[in-house]
């Protein structure tokens, strides 16, 4: 960017959020100015690094139904459903090669903890009369659709889809430009003066605009009125080189997403040419933004040791690449879409799960910034007021620690053991303090 332009709507972060939002702008008023200003390219952050999981919410009632009773739980896991089946619809309509493939999603349990937690997360769903969306699985019907010695049962949800996120989020940004939006990249966004009109001030200009929209998910800690609500948890992902002989070997071949349940939980799908991508989210913890998040050796190590534990057969398959970031969490564990003023705007707190959420979210931003009353800012997770995290230098510490004792807690029900009582009590503190996370 450079100089300064009056806009209609101006979005800080170009991202899957911001994107979204401005493509449901021009859908319902194709004649409105729209600025985006992203400090990368467009999808360079989290957006376009994922794992590219697009996922339900059917494992999320227990938070859901806990909040918000049964009947509004059930109407946000629906949202979330069309969200993912609507990413396809784009991608056909626009000529988006992003890989999508909705083939669902399987939980497996990897200790025997799991089973109760598996159990519990099945008779929910059938309790709230969606029995249909996540079933059990024994632990052959598992290892029949994917193999491996460390599984012991889990669950199948049929809301599943894998997409490749940096095609996605470049489609995104390509459909946009043929739409009239303007989008700055290489542009960060200093401050942002609520105005009315809103003032995104930037090194070399300044976009003023009636309405703002915050779209920068684990970067809204920068944000005094977003801060605590959100601490960062970064998560890593390896590539193997193609080995598609062995996925065939341990019946991996129907294209299936798979997490353990494991609260840092580790990840994994296959690619075309028959890759598995591995990620867990045992990375770092913390209350601020640096470059420690996106280049922790620690974590990518941690994430090939997942990968050979849980697929021996590709021991000697290359490991080809690594790569992570930031995820930004929420003490609800879900994420939270709303109005900081009449005029401002936000989206954040996906919690590492944000492919399909972030489209749900650019619905009800859009409609937040016109007004319109719809189903979606209707939802319960719109303008709610979860409980905050603690303030610094507390909410660091306790992050920091919380995340060890969690990581240590999963490694010992991994492995057979009792975990440490300490390391047990403090991975369950969160839960004990009103807050929707850990075990």
């Amino acid at each position: 960017m450079d100089g300064d332009v009056d806009a209609d709507v101006v979005i800080v972060g170009g991202g899957f959020t911001g994107l979204w939002t401005a493509y449901f702008l021009t859908e319902t008023h194709p004649n409105l100015g729209i600025a985006i200003l992203e400090q990368d390219i467009c999808g360079g952050g989290p957006s376009g690094r994922n794992g590219g999981f697009a996922s339900g919410w059917w494992d999320e009632l227990d938070s859901l139904v806990h909040l918000y009773g049964a009947e509004a739980a059930v109407r946000t896991c629906r949202a979330i459903s069309r969200s993912i089946d609507s990413i396809g619809e784009f991608c056909a309509a626009h000529n988006v090669d992003a890989w999508f493939k909705k083939d669902g999603y399987m939980y497996v349990a990897t200790a025997r903890p799991h089973l109760a937690a598996c159990e519990h997360m099945v008779r929910l769903a059938r309790e709230v009369g969606a029995e249909t969306e996540l079933r059990p699985l024994t632990t052959g019907e598992v290892r029949a659709r994917c193999d491996s010695p460390v599984f012991l049962g889990g669950a199948f949800m049929r809301d599943g889809a894998s997409i490749q996120p940096a095609r996605l989020a470049r489609g995104l940004h390509r459909v946009l430009l043929e739409r009239g939006v303007t989008i700055y990249e290489g542009t960060i966004v200093t401050r942002l003066v609520p105005g009315p009109p809103a003032s995104a001030i930037t090194p070399r200009g300044t976009v003023r605009a009636p309405h703002a929209v915050i779209a920068v998910n684990a970067w809204a800690m920068a944000w005094p009125e977003l801060r605590r609500r959100l601490v960062a948890w970064s998560s890593y992902i390896v590539l193997t080189a193609p080995a598609p002989g062995r996925l065939e070997a341990i019946h991996w071949t129907a294209g299936e997403l798979v997490s353990d349940l494991r609260t840092s939980v580790r990840y994994f799908r296959t690619t075309p040419d028959g890759r598995i991508a591995f990620g867990g989210g045992g990375g770092r913890a913390g209350s601020s933004m640096d470059d420690a998040f996106s280049g922790d050796m620690r974590a990518v190590v941690e994430a090939a040791e997942g990968l050979r534990r849980t697929f021996p057969s590709f021991a000697e398959v290359p490991i080809v690449d690594a790569w992570g970031g930031p995820i930004g969490v929420s003490p609800t564990h879900l994420p939270a879409f709303g109005n900081l003023q009449p005029h401002v705007h936000y989206a954040l707190g996906y919690t590492g799960n944000g492919v399909a959420p972030s489209h749900l979210a650019g619905r009800v931003l859009a409609d937040l910034v016109t007004g319109a009353d719809s189903d979606e800012v209707r939802l319960p997770i719109v303008n709610a007021r979860p409980k905050e995290f603690p303030p610094q230098p507390w909410r660091a510490l306790g992050a920091a620690v919380i995340r060890k004792a969690i990581i240590a807690k999963d490694t010992a029900e991994e492995q057979g053991r009792e975990p440490n009582p300490l390391a047990a009590a403090i991975a369950r503190l969160p839960r004990r303090l009103g807050y929707l996370l850990g075990p």
